[in-house]
């Protein structure tokens, strides 16, 4: 009865507008989600391609016509809030705005939109869903802050910008790493039950509040997508915002908001059902499978070179000649590290920092650095011989003969990556390593 009651029961003009309103901008934000998703499955992208080559297109002309920008660049540079962004969020509001005037106008004796709504409702969801594990998947395996490379642990606070000190402060605790992850993956996990929608939009809202006053504060461009995605699981919390605020603050009793089935045919409701688990049972998977994969690749699974470690340049022979460590000299080696099996990084005395291709053979006890690619590639073989504390490195680099003597730094005086946690702390722990390093 009380199901009846709500299918039939009579909008105030306001919540109709309003629904009209947020139905038209979120549909703008969600589409063409899901059919994007079930054809990214087959690895089809053509429809999601489609809807962004005719934003974009769109987007030019607005640019264009209204603010005089005939250069808009629409190539991807990882940042969500580009000028085409902004200019298709605007679009969006626009677009909303003319949608909900004329749908008014047509609709304007509808009694309520309660089917249309249910589906919005699902709908918006499971778009939460699948972005929450998106982002929340790729912090529990420490990804998307990961663990902090060698040439990071070199930088000063100075030098990050404000996204790279909040990268580098994420990077330096798997545990907060995991926490943060989590909090997304459990408010997307609450989302897909009806019992705790509410909840899930509750706790979608508050990460995602969190998300975007970081992006906020330490200037991260996806200010527009958090902010997307926070004012989504609101929207989904307040759908129960009487009893929630009954609760809070009247301590007064409020009737939730049904969820009754879809169909009144069972089998229609077990498809749907079927569909619905099929979903999420693929996002678990993808999204598991490829922090695997990517843990192994770029992660803390990652293979290390053979040679791990810092080293300092102690001893720099070129031609035979000695160089000294003058911090003025753009040529000389003052650090060498070795990470990555392919690639090595040399910072010379004035710190600039150079990236080599590079390969170790353990048995001839070599490494060789390559220059360039394809036909104007070049490589350089240099001898290794390792010692208690270091290398010696002996070859032909560019047209020069090298001997350079390494020593290798203790990464441990890194605090941020061997500190650890401790329980017990009689003093705080908030210091800088005293010590400089010998060549600095």
């Amino acid at each position: 009865m009380e199901t009846t009651l709500v299918a039939h029961e009579k909008w105030s003009f306001s919540r109709k507008l309003s629904f009209r309103f947020i139905f038209s901008l979120f549909s703008l934000f969600i589409l063409p989600f899901p059919l994007s998703f079930v054809f990214q499955i087959f690895n089809e992208f053509t429809i999601a391609t489609a809807f962004g080559d005719f934003w974009n297109w769109l987007t030019g002309i607005v640019a264009s016509s209204l603010f005089g920008i005939e250069e808009l660049s629409t190539r991807p540079t990882g940042s969500g809030d580009t000028t085409v962004d902004w200019i298709r969020t605007g679009i969006f509001v626009f677009l909303s705005i003319i949608s909900t005037l004329i749908w008014s106008f047509l609709d304007r004796n509808r009694k309520n939109y309660y089917k249309l709504w249910r589906w919005f409702v699902l709908f918006t969801v499971y778009y939460l869903i699948y972005f929450m594990f998106i982002y929340g998947f790729i912090k529990v395996f420490w990804l998307q802050m990961p663990e902090l490379r060698i040439d990071r642990l070199l930088k000063t606070y100075g030098q990050s910008s404000p996204m790279g000190l909040l990268w580098t402060f994420m990077g330096a605790s798997k545990t907060y790493s995991i926490y943060a992850g989590l909090s997304e993956v459990i408010a997307g996990a609450l989302l897909i039950f009806r019992r705790t929608r509410t909840l899930g939009g509750l706790v979608t809202f508050g990460v995602m509040f969190n998300v975007f006053m970081l992006n906020m504060a330490y200037d991260v461009p996806v200010k527009l997508f958090s902010a997307q995605l926070m004012l989504m699981g609101l929207y989904i919390a307040m759908i129960d915002r009487k009893a929630i605020l009954g609760l809070l603050f009247f301590q007064k009793q409020e009737k939730i908001t049904p969820w009754p089935r879809f169909f009144k045919n069972p089998v229609k409701n077990y498809v749907l059902l079927g569909i619905q688990v099929l979903m999420i049972g693929y996002m678990l998977y993808d999204q598991i499978s490829t922090s695997l994969t990517r843990r192994d690749q770029y992660g803390e699974g990652r293979e290390k070179s053979a040679l791990y470690g810092l080293y300092d340049v102690q001893h720099y022979i070129k031609n035979g000649d000695t160089i000294p460590p003058l911090l003025t000299d753009d040529e000389r080696w003052q650090r060498i590290i070795m990470e990555d099996p392919g690639r090595s990084i040399v910072i010379h005395m004035d710190d600039q920092v150079k990236y080599y291709s590079s390969s170790i053979d353990t048995t001839s006890l070599i490494v060789t650095f390559s220059i360039g690619r394809d036909s104007l590639k070049k490589e350089y073989p240099m001898n290794y011989e390792k010692l208690e504390d270091g290398l010696l490195l002996n070859g032909v680099f560019r047209e020069d003969t090298l001997s350079l003597k390494l020593k290798t730094y203790d990464l441990s005086n890194f605090y941020l990556k061997s500190r650890g946690f401790h329980w017990i702390n009689e003093v705080p722990f908030h210091r800088y390593y005293p010590q400089p390093k010998d060549n600095w």
